[in-house]
């Protein structure tokens, strides 16, 4: 649920809203989104793209969102979401979500709220259990986002990017439905408030 009424004053009129909190908005993109976010992005962590190799050999949706700032409608980067199998059935599919904040968005605390507003939304949204993140081992400040955001961190997955001719290695966090459930002591987990399937707190 919003802060506060979006208002057309706010600039946030002409866009959808996903989900909002904390003075934070995960809306659907315009048009001029994406050309914004290049030209004001400095491209940090960005892997090296494929110019002569041909289509992917396989073909996974990609949905993108941006991240608003919720007072003035700033455009503070991006978030997207596709789905990875872990085996031949729906219930074995999870959300692998990726952000990119633009530098003057960064050290502020967005990144941490953006990735569990986006991961509460997939819950609410979805019936899919696992929702997962990763970043580059060098990128402290993104994975103390992430536990901030209640991600748990599983490991490191070795030489999974290209970046600038070199193999890079991430480390990956998670976030499962049932890690936001009310701890046995009918406390929430984090700072944040249970969701349930269907959308409610």
């Amino acid at each position: 649920m919003p802060d506060k009424p979006l208002r057309e004053e706010d600039g946030l009129t002409s866009r959808t809203v996903l989900a909002s909190r904390e003075g934070l908005v995960l809306a659907e993109p315009l048009a001029a989104d994406e050309e914004i976010l290049a030209s004001r992005g400095d491209g940090a962590f960005d892997v090296d793209r494929d110019t002569d190799a041909g289509p992917l050999p396989i073909s996974t949706p990609i949905e993108r969102a941006c991240i608003l700032d919720g007072a003035t409608g700033e455009l503070l980067g991006s978030a997207s979401w596709h789905a990875v199998s872990y085996g031949p059935a729906v219930s074995c599919l999870a959300w692998n979500i990726g952000l990119g904040l633009l530098p003057s968005a960064r050290g502020r605390g967005i990144g941490g709220t953006a990735a569990r507003l986006l991961a509460e939304h997939l819950f609410a949204t979805t019936e899919v259990f696992r929702v997962e993140l990763s970043t580059d081992v060098t990128n402290v400040a993104a994975q103390q986002a992430a536990q901030r955001a209640g991600f748990h961190r599983e490991g490191v997955i070795r030489g999974a990017q290209l970046r600038d001719g070199l193999r890079r290695d991430l480390v990956g966090y998670s976030l499962l439905r049932s890690d936001l459930q009310p701890s046995r002591s009918g406390e929430d987990a984090g700072r944040y408030p249970v969701v349930r399937p269907g959308g409610g707190a």
